[in-house]
């Protein structure tokens, strides 16, 4: 009788099959896109390469897992220091996001808390595929998410914006979107100003009457790098024109 992967196992293998397609000159390319502060290491595959092996894995434990497997698979293969591990522990945990429960909000922010989301690719992949969607499946935690723009960890703070960002595409929980841009535009870390744009110039896809409002009220406090990744999707003159109305 053929034996079930249990997360363990299921874990052990995918670090092994990612070890053995990995490539060292890739590896060192990848750590070019990150910060000296972000503690994350490579194994060297292409996203496409790792996403093959996430796929290959998960055809074969599909008939019998359920999301309390892919949960602890996600809390091995997120704290392992290589960024490929940590994206398949989280995309596994997202195909089950239909059962998902508003308890993983708490395990959410530890994970962020602890750094093992330590760098904006896991930290943006982790919100756009598991803390967005629960979001949005549970709106009560939005209460929640707001006192995150004040916790002392950058990741936390970051996955504020970010998971807000696929909502606000789509026209949902704009106030909540501008707010917690407000209270994020005074942090002096350029990867919270990135995500502060992000999301601003996501919520302006449906709205963009209301964007050009807050930015005319709010633009000369938000950080310039904000500002211009708010503004991207406006034409050239009226980012011209935003731009000099906002000089602080």
């Amino acid at each position: 009788m053929e034996t079930k992967l249990t997360p363990a196992h299921a874990a052990k293998q995918i670090c092994q099959a990612l070890k053995a397609e990995g490539k060292p000159a890739r590896a060192a390319q990848s750590r070019k896109f990150f910060k000296d502060d972000e503690d994350v290491q490579f194994y060297g595959l292409s996203v496409p390469e790792a996403r093959q092996v996430e796929r290959e894995f998960f055809a074969a434990v599909k008939p019998y897992w359920t999301v309390a497997e892919a949960f602890v698979l996600c809390d091995l293969l997120i704290r392992d220091s290589h960024l490929e591990a940590k994206q398949i522990g989280i995309e596994v945990l997202a195909r089950f996001k239909r059962k998902f429960s508003p308890a993983l909000f708490d395990t959410s922010k530890e994970w962020l808390t602890k750094n093992y989301c330590g760098n904006w690719a896991t930290t943006d992949a982790f919100c756009s595929l598991v803390l967005g969607p629960l979001v949005q499946m549970y709106p009560a935690l939005l209460v929640d998410l707001h006192h995150w723009t004040q916790d002392r960890n950058l990741w936390v703070r970051r996955a504020a914006a970010v998971s807000l960002v696929s909502a606000a595409r789509r026209g949902l929980y704009l106030e909540d979107a501008y707010q917690v841009a407000v209270a994020l535009r005074d942090y002096p870390e350029d990867l919270i100003h990135k995500a502060v744009g992000w999301l601003l110039r996501e919520a302006g896809r449906t709205d963009a009457a209301r964007l050009e409002s807050f930015l005319l009220a709010q633009g000369a406090r938000l950080p310039r790098t904000a500002l211009r990744y708010a503004i991207e999707k406006f034409p050239p003159e009226k980012r011209k024109w935003l731009l000099e109305q906002t000089k602080p």
